[in-house]
């Protein structure tokens, strides 16, 4: 039996040092430029980034046991930071095998940032120099961000807070949920879900198979365009909007202010219908063919509502 116990021991001994190596720890720091342009690369795990207190790049945690290692580079105003793999794992399927890299990273407030990653969860927050996210299974948590913001995700969820400045925001198949925007945005989506209160004065939306719910405030130039999907939109404090929207196949419901000031072009093509509960005006029918046509003015006309479809509904309501 003792022997049996010590034979168990020395296994124990052995495996323990690959035990505390599965995943390698990190903590590493940079002195980098107060608006360094920083390129950020981790195929899965979970990553947070936050704004430091000073001009410095810190990452800490642990590395993917999958990992070789890592490679941290920083000269002239560029840092990158990458997760190294061997040539092997090339077309793997990222979302096998255990959490990959936990880290904490931290960046100048003012830096400019590109993340790249596949099977990783990334929540980004207060970068104001620009941001770029991209992941494909993984989800997105972005906040605070300014300048720039671009955030595309293909299975994964987004969601985006209290952003402002120029922002794309894309997806394939996941959902996006958007609120506190400001400034220009872009919404587009294939398969997926857009949900979104924003503020932002020009909003553009674009969906395929997906759908789209919004309520705006205040913007001035909207653009709408689906195939196939279904778009709703309430569009308050806006007076003499500049709106273009088109449909294939899909539904629009828009919903303005009942002050608007603004000419209405609405048209309706191979079986598509117009639904008209803001105004007294109905659609007319060409006397040849099944094309529906909507026209009248509001207040001075000073804005304007310019929607097709083409075997879809439109509906106009007031708020």
């Amino acid at each position: 039996m003792k022997a049996i116990l010590n034979k168990n021991a020395l296994l124990l001994c052995l495996l323990l040092p690959f035990a505390a190596s599965a995943q390698e720890p990190i903590d590493e720091s940079r002195s980098v430029s107060a608006n360094e342009r920083i390129s950020i690369e981790v195929m899965r795990g979970t990553v947070r980034i936050r704004p430091s207190d000073d001009n410095v790049f810190r990452v800490r945690g642990t590395i993917d046991e999958d990992a070789e290692g890592y490679t941290l580079e920083s000269e002239n105003g560029f840092t990158s930071f990458e997760i190294d793999y061997p040539r092997s794992s090339r077309g793997r399927n990222w979302s096998d095998g255990d959490d990959g890299s936990q880290l904490e990273i931290e960046i100048p407030q003012g830096s400019e940032l590109e993340f790249e990653g596949v099977s990783v969860d990334v929540d980004v927050m207060g970068i104001t120099g620009g941001s770029e996210i991209s992941t494909v299974n993984g989800d997105i948590i972005a906040s605070e961000l300014g300048n720039f913001v671009h955030l595309a995700a293909v299975n994964g969820e987004i969601d985006s807070r209290n952003n402002s400045g120029r922002i794309d925001i894309s997806t394939v198949n996941g959902e996006v949920t958007d609120n506190g925007s400001t400034g220009r945005i872009e919404y587009s989506t294939i398969n997926g879900e857009i949900r979104a209160n924003s503020s932002a004065t020009e909003v553009s939306i674009s969906t395929v198979n997906g759908e789209a719910d919004f309520r705006l405030s205040g913007t001035q130039v909207l653009e709408l365009s689906t195939v196939n999907g279904d778009i709703d939109v309430r569009l308050a404090d806006s007076l003499s909007p500049r709106i273009d929207g088109s449909t294939v196949s899909g539904d629009l419901r828009l919903a303005l202010e009942p002050a608007i000031s603004a000419s209405f072009d609405i048209s309706a093509n191979s079986g598509g219908d117009i639904e008209n509960d803001f105004s007294d005006e109905r659609p007319s029918r060409d006397r040849y063919g099944p094309r529906k046509h909507l026209n009248f003015s509001t207040g001075t006309g000073a804005g304007s509502v310019n929607i097709t479809t083409i075997s879809g509904d439109i509906e106009l309501v007031p708020l």
